[in-house]
């Protein structure tokens, strides 16, 4: 008897119309599954480490605007899940409004903080006296847009004008027109990259306060000829001054160089943990690189 292999099931910061579905639906890439929106970015955390999801769908940087600080923390505090993935999202933020509203008669701009400060420029150049409200989520700005009868407005994916019947009076309003974000899957288990695959590595560690202690890490990584395509520090959340650094690095574990560099450096940092190994993000299509680009 053939196998019945089991549906997986995919979480993402919801609710629907976000770019985080759109990355989920681009990640299961029309593969059997099915994708459920959560609340917040922690909720699609616990889902996954209580077992309710397989797997979820999270954005951890943003070529504009850097990091996405909350899920690094996520990461490294209270959760013990592993990066098993990647996925580059072009992003493309749209002015959303109630049909018939017009763009000079918009008086307060909706979404979520990063999608404010991806459109900055243009909202000061085109909405000048328009109030600016942070919302959970781009698409909850949609949905409090499309429930209320003020002259307000939403940036969002274009998908969410049709979910929550919106009209796009501005296509595209974000102030770099090359705007990328880079999700992470993230699951209970970790992954392998198989032979000859390209892969990345992720991990977080604190260093002690002594002079070129940072450099002593990053040393160990140099003299091997491994390429760090990211490094991002994070407050520890103890004392005033103390961080934590996130490292994403060119290799698997399984490669000798990459293995004896990772064991060197647990050596000199505490609280090292290796967040995954993972396949590079490849669509040859989008003109994408996957070894620089950022959220």
């Amino acid at each position: 008897m053939a196998e019945i292999r089991r549906m997986i099931k995919i979480g993402y910061l919801g609710p629907k119309g976000t770019f985080s579905e759109e990355a989920a639906i681009l990640y299961m890439d029309g593969r059997a599954g099915k994708i459920t929106n959560c609340s917040s970015l922690e909720e699609v955390f616990a889902a996954v480490a209580d077992g309710k999801l397989d797997q979820g769908v999270v954005p951890v940087e943003n070529s504009t605007e850097g990091a996405v600080g909350a899920v690094l923390d996520l990461l490294a505090g209270p959760f013990d899940l592993f990066v098993r993935g990647e996925v580059y999202l072009p992003v493309r933020q749209s002015l959303l409004v109630r049909r018939g509203l017009e763009l000079k008669q918009v008086e307060r701009v909706c979404s979520h903080y990063q999608a404010l400060a991806q459109c900055r420029s243009y909202l000061r150049r085109e909405l000048p006296e328009a109030s600016l409200a942070e919302c959970s989520s781009t698409a909850e700005a949609a949905r409090r847009v499309a429930k209320s009868s003020r002259p307000w407005a939403a940036l969002a994916p274009e998908r969410a004008a049709e979910e929550y019947d919106l009209q796009i009076i501005v296509p595209v309003a974000n102030d770099y027109p090359d705007n990328v974000t880079r999700f992470w899957i993230v699951g209970r288990e970790e992954k392998s990259c198989d032979p000859g695959q390209k892969c990345k590595t992720s991990l977080v560690f604190g260093v002690g306060d002594r002079p070129g202690a940072l450099y002593a890490i990053l040393r160990e990584f140099a003299v091997r000829g491994i390429n760090l395509t990211r490094i991002e520090s994070r407050p520890a959340k103890k004392n005033l001054g103390d961080y934590l650094f996130f490292i994403d690095l060119m290799g698997g574990q399984e490669q000798p160089e990459v293995r004896e560099a990772l064991r060197k450096v647990a050596k000199v940092t505490f609280g090292m943990k290796i967040l995954g190994s993972y396949p590079i993000w490849e669509a040859p299509d989008s003109g994408i690189s996957p070894g620089t680009a950022g959220v």
